[in-house]
């Protein structure tokens, strides 16, 4: 089952720590990078360590900082570690390079934040042991943009170029990425409804107030579930490949294969 809520928290806060135990967010992100200062890294990863040593959680990821790979071995291989986020991915090689300690060959969700990344973003999907892409929106535009308005025509073609790789390669959809602003709960919710449209799966949060909203806007209602499940029935139980619905429209086996995504959302 994709999860539906991403909370990022920072590594180095103790207190965000301790109510992270307690999230209603489907994942943990535990940050090692951007939210550290470097003078903080290392009392960071031990209170990670710390963390990771006593939580009950399941579902529990980390971003890491790519520059400090060698020493956190034992976090990225920690059994309690579910998934590695990984930022600043340019090329396959980075991949490579980081899969030579990722002994446990934990899943790898792979941030693009830069045009070389989306460049080369087919090779990269294709790579060993990496899950599902996102978009580091801030560090992707601020990169090269001369203003805080990104053209909205500009993102959109960047966050659909995620959607048709991460389904060209296999690969679980996107997850959406990060909202600075996290008192408009409104524009927050309305901005997860367009990224589900999309095909995005999950919302990446900076603020337990976000989550709620991504639990309710990604997870799928009675009605479409029921509707999967009679597509399913229909198609089982036809001798063709196409039938009809009980509303009279043909359904195909492109019902079916949406039918069975929904059901293993």
């Amino acid at each position: 089952m994709l999860a539906r809520s991403y909370l990022y928290v920072p590594g180095d806060n103790s207190k965000f720590l301790i109510k992270a135990e307690d999230s209603s967010a489907d994942v943990l992100i535990l940050d090692l990078e951007d939210s550290v200062k470097p003078d903080y890294k290392a009392k960071a990863e031990d209170m990670v360590r710390e963390f990771l040593g006593e939580t009950k959680r399941d579902q529990v990821q980390i971003r890491i900082e790519p520059d400090r790979v060698r020493v956190l071995v034992d976090i990225i291989n920690h059994v309690k570690v579910s998934k590695i986020v990984l930022p600043k991915v340019a090329s396959v090689k980075d991949i490579e390079v980081f899969n030579e300690i990722n002994e446990s060959n934990k899943p790898l969700h792979i941030l693009i934040e830069s045009p070389q990344a989306l460049e080369r973003i087919s090779t990269i999907a294709q790579s060993k042991n990496v899950q599902s892409l996102g978009i580091g929106e801030l560090d992707f535009f601020l990169g090269f943009s001369l203003s805080k308005e990104v053209n909205i025509g500009l993102k959109s073609a960047i966050r659909s170029k995620l959607i048709l790789t991460s389904a060209a390669y296999g690969l679980n959809p996107p997850v959406a990425p990060v909202s600075l602003n996290y008192k408009d709960s409104t524009a927050f919710s309305n901005e997860s409804k367009e990224f589900l449209n999309w095909g995005y799966w999950g919302r990446a949060c900076i603020h337990p107030a976000q989550v709620e909203i991504a639990n309710e806007v990604f997870s799928i209602s009675s009605e479409l579930l029921t509707e999967a499940r009679e597509v399913l029935e229909l198609l089982s139980n036809s001798k063709q490949g196409a039938t009809t619905d009980k509303e009279g429209e043909m359904i195909d086996l492109a019902h079916l294969r949406w039918a069975k995504r929904i059901l293993e959302l």
